[in-house]
Parts: C-alpha cells; structure tokens; sequence
C-alpha cells in the first residue's frame, strides 16, 4: 500500500470518522507493524490509549480526524495516529488499520515464535480477534514501533515485527526503543 494522504483519508471516512465499509483495502503485514489485540472490533479506546502513551511512554498521541463510534462497532477501521514524545526522539504521524485477525496472522506468529524459540506470544495472539496494522512508512522505526507498543498496551497483545521474525510484548517493544538488549528496570 503507498501512502495515503491526509485529504484522500477524510474522503474515506463517514461522517463520524469511521473508515466506509469497503473504502480500503488492509495494507501489507511486512509494512507495518502488526499489534494483535483482544478487542472483538476495530473500535479504538482513544482516551485509554492516550492516557497509556502519557503514563508508560512520556508521550502525546492524538487523531487526525476524531471519531464517533456509533452502537455498531466497526469490524475494520483506520486512523492517522499523530505521536509526539516528550524527549523529541519520537514525532510523525502514522497510518493505522485495524481488520479482524485472519489465519495468516496467526501462522506468523507461530513461526515468529517457534524461530525465536519462545513460548507464549503466540498462545497471546490466538486470544486476539483483531489486529492492528501501523504502517512503518520507512526504515526509521521511532514513530511507528513506540506506536505499536502503545497499541500494544492498552489493547493487550503482542506485536509482530514487519519482517515477521520477531513476536514480543511491550517490555522487549521498550528495550528496543532504549536500544537495550537486558531486562528492562
């Protein structure tokens, strides 16, 4: 998928900010970062995951275009997610899809897992019936991994690598971004 900009994404959107039924199509896991989450929807907690970015990360993070989610949630959304970190490393925007998890997410997972000889993550990921995309939008990874380590947070699952050889949480997500191979504090 090529970057989308800000104009054509509002296009997109229904009145209450929700991406139309059909309007994009899910970009490529080797993309983005995949955040598998726990929700049964594409419905964002914005204030939740506001709150984690300020407490855990030292960060701002807002939307682009605010939304409304109305009784029926939404199986597929997407958003522009602005991150700002109060240490300045970390600033931009990012494009984000949230789709319900499919089979070949999962198999990432388990061959993310069984590579890296470790246990657990991907018994996580099958917990999740919806995935989160964040789109790397290049190889500078300081918006879109604290992103997706956010994501991670509050929606409480672990996160692919775009290459798809790594499956972890949070705590190794803020080691990365500390450029730390050790336990963090």
């Amino acid at each position: 998928m090529s970057l989308i900009s800000e104009e054509r994404f509002r296009e997109l959107l229904d009145a209450g900010g929700i991406l139309r039924s059909g309007a994009l199509a899910s970009p490529e896991r080797s993309a983005s970062y995949t955040v598998f989450a726990q929700r049964s929807d594409a419905t964002l907690d914005i204030a939740a995951i506001k709150a984690h970015a300020a407490r855990f990360f030292d960060t701002k993070l807002g939307l682009t275009v605010n939304k409304s989610y109305g009784s029926v949630p939404p199986e597929v959304d997407a958003a522009r997610i602005v991150l700002a970190s109060d240490d300045k490393t970390a600033s931009g925007t990012r494009f984000c899809f949230g789709r319900p998890t499919n089979a070949n997410d999962l198999a990432a997972a388990e061959e993310a897992e069984q590579e890296q000889r470790s246990h657990g993550m991907a018994l996580l990921a099958q917990r999740c019936p919806t995935v989160w995309l964040v789109l790397r939008e290049s190889s500078d990874a300081r918006v879109a991994l604290p992103l997706a380590a956010i994501l991670a947070s509050s929606l409480l699952g672990p996160i692919l690598s775009p290459d798809g050889d790594e499956l972890f949480g949070v705590r190794t997500a803020r080691m990365k971004l500390e450029g730390r191979a050790g336990p963090y504090r």
